[in-house]
């Protein structure tokens, strides 16, 4: 009677603990979505060429998975420099409706990582059996064979720590493919550069910000809205028609404005100080000043 109970409860736990997708060891096929940002169809799996990746697939979309799909992106951007690709594949049966609310959703939570409907309707990729009965369906991913796999049916951000720790595992030891060629390699240089210019940009407007002037502890706080104007003039590509455009709109701002004038004269001479800008800009910056009569 007690080997009987025993089983029955086994089974009931079996019956209990959900399955879905690809099991650890298995390979991930490849198959088709279509891509909301590029609007094209694509395959997440072959494009990746065996790189590691996270793909998550959404059942049913709720608060808490939302929080928790937030949480991989985030981790997926800052990845992303390891070789790491992480995709979001919606499952619907009403493909021109997910293609209209979609964007809504991924701007609604900002998401930064590629999400796409998947083109085998609502019970994705056959070779994957997918199971409906859950939320999300993770699967961690590296040489096109599945390294693990979290079917969740109650999704939240409690779920992200394991999840980031298999990520983790599986860039152990990876390092990316290098450029194949010239071309490849200038546009990977083209690349970085432009992420280089971006990031260079962010710190100085961070700095710009919160930087107290030369000499002084700390300063007094200046008008938000004028600084975020003033962020135009250090852009690393602006033109000069931008920075007139910048220069305006600064102008109309302040209008007769003495303190405004004030906090503009101190901002530019900081940035002219930290050498923030292109060429165009800093001798715009310099222009700007001598009106102002410093």
């Amino acid at each position: 009677m007690g080997i009987l109970v025993s089983t029955l409860l086994l089974a009931l736990a079996a019956q209990d603990a959900k399955l879905s997708g690809p099991q650890p060891g298995e390979k991930a096929s490849a198959f088709k979505v279509f891509d909301v940002a590029s609007r094209k169809e694509t395959d997440y799996v072959a494009e990746g060429k065996g790189a590691p990746a996270v793909l998550v697939f959404i059942h049913e979309l709720t608060r808490p998975a939302a929080a928790l799909m937030r949480a991989l992106d985030d981790y997926g951007q800052v990845k992303e420099l390891r070789g790491l690709r992480t995709r979001f594949i919606s499952l619907s049966e009403d493909r021109d409706g997910a293609e209209r609310h979609l964007p809504v959703v991924i701007k609604s939570l900002n998401l930064k990582c590629p999400m796409g409907i998947s083109l085998d309707g609502k019970e994705g990729p056959g070779a994957y059996g997918l199971n409906r009965d859950v939320m999300l369906t993770v699967l961690v991913v590296r040489d096109d064979k599945v390294s693990a796999n979290y079917a969740l049916i109650s999704p939240n951000e409690t779920d992200a720590p394991r999840i980031k720790a298999a990520i983790d595992e599986a860039l152990k030891g990876y390092a990316a493919p290098l450029p194949a060629g010239p071309d490849e390699l200038r546009a990977e240089v083209v690349r970085l550069r432009e992420e280089l210019a971006a990031a260079r940009e962010e710190l100085a407007a961070l700095k710009l910000k919160n930087a107290p002037k030369r000499g002084e502890m700390e300063r007094p706080r200046e008008d938000e809205q004028l600084v975020n104007l003033c962020r135009r003039l250090i852009q690393q590509q602006a033109t000069q028609e931008q920075l007139d455009a910048a220069v305006k709109d600064i102008d109309t701002y302040i209008g007769a404005n003495d303190v405004f004038k004030r906090q503009y004269a101190a901002i530019l001479t900081r940035i002219l100080d930290l050498k923030y800008g292109n060429e165009l800009g800093q001798a715009e910056m310099k222009r700007q000043l001598e009106k102002l009569g410093k």
